[in-house]
């Protein structure tokens, strides 16, 4: 599954929601975690650096990780 800014933002907000219960304003807090999961999100995609194999023929990495 592709790393998405909304997907991370849903993410942070359902986890502040578990541990603090639900905000007074909800949309302030959506906005707040989607500028969040896409900091996050760019900055995994701009640093990360993937290590692994790629078969003959140039098609995708295959083993590896991601660090």
């Amino acid at each position: 599954m592709a790393m998405t800014e909304t997907g991370m933002g849903a993410a942070i907000k359902a986890a502040i929601i578990a541990l603090s219960g639900a905000p007074a304003n909800d949309t302030e807090l959506t906005n707040f975690c989607n500028a969040l999961g896409k900091a996050i999100v760019d900055y995994i995609q701009a640093n990360a650096v993937a290590n692994g194999t790629c078969p003959s023929g140039g098609g995708p990495l295959s083993g590896g990780t991601v660090s």
